[in-house]
């Protein structure tokens, strides 16, 4: 927390860039970073680390190397910087390709990483799908600054996935009720990082394969997910829309708050003609005819309640 939220507030303090990996229970990095001149970067004495180079050390696996060397400072052009993780999918590319990140590899076909995510879901056939569905984790947990250490317990307790990401971000207080919001009373609170128009939000990004699995033990998959979105839905967190959700309807709208959502789908007359957003996020194929009833059945029930 100190790293990018100076307990001062002092704004100097606060990097352009901050990044955490964690690598096990107890072994972490955080990396942060400040927009340098070119000809800071230059000068005698600094390093510059072009790490977009195919043959380049995955990033992860690199930035791990700080556990045993200690702090260090280097200079990273910035567009590499931004794709720093392209290349090894993070670190999903060390279960496609197992020998991937040895040198050979990256030396002679580094050339071709990434493997298009597009392409590898249309070669898949229905088990592969299922096998990521049931023993895969990618997931992102949105959860107030102060309960990342809850999280990350949490996570280590019920999937034992790592490496983790950590990506701190401001959620912002709108003066409408939006689809996610801070903390009810956050700005009388004022924690570490907090300030009066925003709440300090972090995400925690869980893509791998879940220990359990790993060692050739039981894992169940979507119990883990519905475990993780109730926990979400306990601590004021939220869950990407990109990732599968096992919530049902009623859940789904525990997490986000659909008021002025519906709002606008009834106002443009949306509802009947565009799925709603729990439906795209739904795992599974549902036919218009389907989603239409679904809706339709959830409208009447709102229009119920309000007469």
């Amino acid at each position: 927390m100190d790293s990018f939220a100076p307990r001062d507030g002092d704004p100097a303090k606060i990097p352009d860039f901050v990044e955490g990996m964690v690598y096990s229970p107890s072994e972490g990095v955080m990396m942060t970073g400040k927009y340098a001149s070119r000809e800071e970067a230059k000068k005698k004495g600094n390093k510059i680390n072009n790490v977009g180079w195919w043959f380049k050390p995955w990033f992860y696996q690199y930035a791990q190397t700080a556990l045993k060397k200690g702090e260090f400072v280097e200079y990273i052009p910035t567009r590499e910087y931004y794709h720093r993780h392209t290349s090894s999918l993070y670190w999903e590319g060390k279960l496609i390709l197992p020998f991937g990140d040895q040198f050979w590899f990256r030396f002679l076909f580094g050339w071709l990483m990434p493997p298009k995510v597009s392409l590898l879901k249309a070669t898949q056939g229905e088990a592969i799908r299922n096998y990521y569905h049931e023993m895969h984790v990618i997931q992102d947990m949105l959860v107030p600054l102060y309960k990342v250490g809850d999280a990350l317990e949490w996570v280590d307790r019920e999937m034992e996935v790592y490496p983790l990401w950590l990506c701190p971000h401001k959620l912002f207080k709108q003066p409408v009720k939006i689809m996610i919001s801070p903390e009810p009373g956050f700005e009388y609170e004022m924690r570490q990082g907090d300030t009066e128009d925003a709440q300090m939000y972090t995400d925690v990004g869980i893509y791998y394969a879940p220990g359990p699995v790993l060692r050739g033990e039981v894992f169940d998959g979507v119990e883990a997910v519905r475990k993780m979105e109730q926990w979400l839905i306990e601590n004021h967190g939220y869950q990407p829309q990109y990732a599968v959700s096992e919530l049902d309807e009623r859940s789904f709208w525990r997490m986000f708050d659909a008021d002025l959502y519906e709002h606008c789908r009834r106002k443009y007359k949306a509802v009947g003609t565009f799925m709603s957003i729990y439906y795209k996020s739904k795992k599974g194929r549902k036919t218009e005819k389907e989603v239409r009833e679904a809706e339709q059945a959830h409208l009447e029930t709102a229009y119920a309640e309000e007469d």
